[in-house]
């Protein structure tokens, strides 16, 4: 079984690799409800959903298919990214009566009583951060949140909101490829005895070498097609930083996926990655990553290879208000 530990200084007990659920979405298909399974069986406790995620279906099938083990599972969803009526247009709404409208309907969806923890899904300038998170200390009071994190999100707004209520978590892209939050965002989280989620941490499977060029991302996948990271002009330049990965990899027994995972267990922060995963074999490949044993020298050569600025292109964190 996988290793556990506390979620910032709350009470949830979280394996350390979570499953990033904004793919899983549908409860017919075998292959993503073995995904939800399997990962119970590892210990894989963790699975990060929102309601924005599929309009409410990544909800909707942690409620269907993690029902019967909810004890098993920790259950963390994110509020405040709002569709709009042509489905194509996203708002913010962090209004205190909205967390709690938010809530209520994602208990529903995820059919049961509480959210072990809950996120601000993105910074809102409109609504103090203080009258958000007020809303959701209320929410812990009464039972149906056990902790509160905010997602891609500052300093400032980490430290009003942390004077308000402990923050257990805070939510942003980091990977070998994206650590622009170690400038400030992590040492901050250190400071203050919040646990840093990485969303990304496989930079959307660049880092596992499976795209190798633009051409290799469906046509319809816009999130990646918008991220200049994959351009080719880019991806040309950033593949070369590969060889290590799969040198290390070769060295301790792993894939690259493994040593990439693994990396961020080794950060001096304290780190829980969320890669997602829609089938099983990806996700036993990336719970096995809990295992490998990167040495001092591993580390150093990683961080060199994919020093901060090395890669090329921007990453997803402004792009789109539904990471």
């Amino acid at each position: 079984m996988m290793k556990q530990r506390k979620i910032g200084g709350s009470d949830v007990l979280s394996s350390v690799f979570g499953v990033g659920c904004n793919k899983l979405l549908d409860p017919s298909n075998p292959d993503m409800v073995k995904t939800a399974n399997d990962a119970l069986d590892l210990g894989m406790n963790q699975f990060d959903c929102a309601d924005a995620y599929g309009g409410g279906l990544a909800e909707e099938f942690l409620g269907q298919v993690v029902q019967s083990r909810r004890n098993e599972a920790v259950i963390v969803s994110k509020f405040g990214v709002v569709s709009s009526t042509d489905a194509q247009t996203r708002m913010l709404d962090t209004s205190p009566s909205y967390v709690r409208q938010a809530c209520e309907r994602s208990l529903q969806r995820l059919r049961t009583d509480h959210i072990d923890l809950y996120y601000q899904h993105r910074m809102n300038p409109s609504v103090p951060i203080e009258d958000t998170v007020g809303a959701m200390a209320e929410l812990v009071v009464a039972g149906k949140i056990r902790a509160i994190g905010l997602c891609n999100t500052t300093p400032d707004f980490i430290r009003r909101a942390h004077a308000v209520y402990p923050l257990a978590a805070v939510q942003m892209e980091y990977s070998l490829m994206a650590r622009e939050v170690e400038a400030e965002i992590l040492p901050l989280c250190r400071e203050l005895g919040i646990t840093f989620v990485a969303y990304g941490p496989l930079t959307y499977a660049f880092l596992t070498g499976a795209v190798r060029s633009k051409a290799d991302l469906p046509q319809g996948d816009m999130f990646r097609h918008r991220q200049s990271r994959f351009e080719d002009d880019n991806i040309g330049h950033n593949i070369q930083m590969l060889e290590t990965l799969t040198a290390i990899g070769a060295e301790v027994g792993a894939t690259p996926t493994q040593v990439a995972l693994a990396w961020c267990l080794y950060r001096p922060f304290d780190v829980l990655p969320i890669p997602g995963s829609t089938k099983p074999h990806h996700l036993h490949e990336n719970a096995a990553a809990a295992a490998v044993a990167l040495n001092a020298d591993h580390v150093a050569e990683l961080d060199n290879a994919f020093a901060y600025g090395a890669a090329k292109g921007d990453g997803a964190g402004a792009l789109t208000p539904t990471n």
